[in-house]
């Protein structure tokens, strides 16, 4: 019988180094933290087709505006959701009474995202990740190759036993459609699939 003993792990645990696809080659590039396995570092992406390097990210904003208007008092709301660079001033231009003025906006930094909401991307140059394939109209995607091999133990276990924890781990927060067992074979044949990628 094959069995899964939880490890515990997080998907932070597998976040020092993230494949993904190289945005000016499209061949295989790696994102790595500069300090590994702390939250808040900066990363670096290096392309091992085309050699591209970025290291850092440029910041980015919320640029938000909600006030009245000087002439008429009416409600001026703007929101410019991912900005490069700060704005000192908004020209807006009322509704109402066509009166057009500069305003000061709140500039809020976009800092450490991470949308694992469906999105398979590293989450902080956001770029798609390089072991990411569709079954059945859900993505299935792994950081590395070594979160592939996780998830392949996870997936191909006759029995999946649980270890002491204090939190929810990553195994546990997986989608249905991975845990169930009549999607077995097929998830290991994608597997299969990513691991010669």
């Amino acid at each position: 019988m094959n069995r899964f003993r939880d490890a515990n792990k997080q998907l932070f645990y597998f976040q020092n180094e993230i494949l993904v696809i190289c945005p000016h080659c499209q061949c295989r590039a790696l994102v790595v933290k500069d300090k590994p396995g702390t939250f808040y570092t900066e990363r670096t992406l290096k392309c091992t087709g085309c050699f591209y390097s970025s290291k850092g990210r440029k910041e980015s904003f919320s640029v938000e505006l909600n006030c009245h208007c000087s002439s008429c008092a009416a409600e001026l709301r703007v929101i410019l959701p991912d900005v490069n660079e700060r704005k000192q001033t908004l020209a807006v231009k009322c509704r109402e009474c066509n009166h057009t003025e500069n305003y000061e906006p709140r500039n809020i930094p976009l800092v450490w995202q991470y949308p694992y909401d469906g999105e398979p991307t590293d989450g902080y140059f956001r770029l798609p990740l390089w072991l990411s394939e569709d079954f059945r109209g859900n993505t299935f995607w792994a950081f590395n190759y070594e979160h592939l091999d996780y998830l392949k133990r996870y997936i191909s276990a006759d029995l999946r036993e649980r270890n002491d924890r204090k939190y929810w781990t990553m195994v546990e927060k997986l989608p249905e459609w991975i845990k169930s067992a009549k999607n077995r074979g097929k998830l290991l044949k994608l597997i299969d699939k990513l691991e010669r990628k």
